[in-house]
């Protein structure tokens, strides 16, 4: 289900210290693609690599991106504070496979533990322009299952 990357940024990342909400995004392209593409294009944008921390794939497969405790590069303004969970998919127009939310559901419920305290946010809660991570995106049922695993 998880695997390490080892991607090779541009310059060196910073450390997070504390986290206060984890961010869930889509990659807002159907076509196949992996966290290695994400990577590219954000390198291709000057950027020192992949934004989000995690990539899950429409296969329920979980990669790393950026190493968990350093800042990202996905929320402007929260990137500090924050980790960034990346669908692979346009869930404007399109639904997540029972493989990405099973794989959803185990990674979210593990950062839950991870950080007890944070909230679990969209990216449009923080750019209202956008709806990121589209409007097809099962936020609610999501977190409504996280929940009955924590609670078990």
């Amino acid at each position: 289900m998880f695997h390490h990357t080892n991607l090779k940024f541009n310059e060196p990342l910073m450390l997070r210290d504390t986290t206060t909400s984890i961010i869930l995004h889509h990659s807002q392209v159907s076509s196949p693609h992996s966290v290695e593409d994400i990577h590219k294009w954000h390198q291709n944008k000057g950027w020192s690599g992949i934004g989000y921390h995690y990539f899950i794939a429409k296969d329920g497969e979980v990669y790393e991106g950026r190493p968990r405790n350093t800042v990202g590069a996905h929320t402007r303004g929260h990137n500090r504070e924050s980790v960034g969970i990346c669908f692979e998919g346009n869930f404007d127009k399109e639904e997540l496979t029972k493989q990405q939310e099973q794989a959803a559901v185990e990674l979210l419920a593990l950062l839950r533990n991870a950080y007890p305290k944070a909230h679990f946010r969209r990216h449009s809660d923080f750019a209202p322009n956008k709806t990121c991570p589209g409007k097809r995106f099962p936020f609610d049922h999501l977190l409504q299952s996280v929940a009955t695993i924590i609670t078990k």
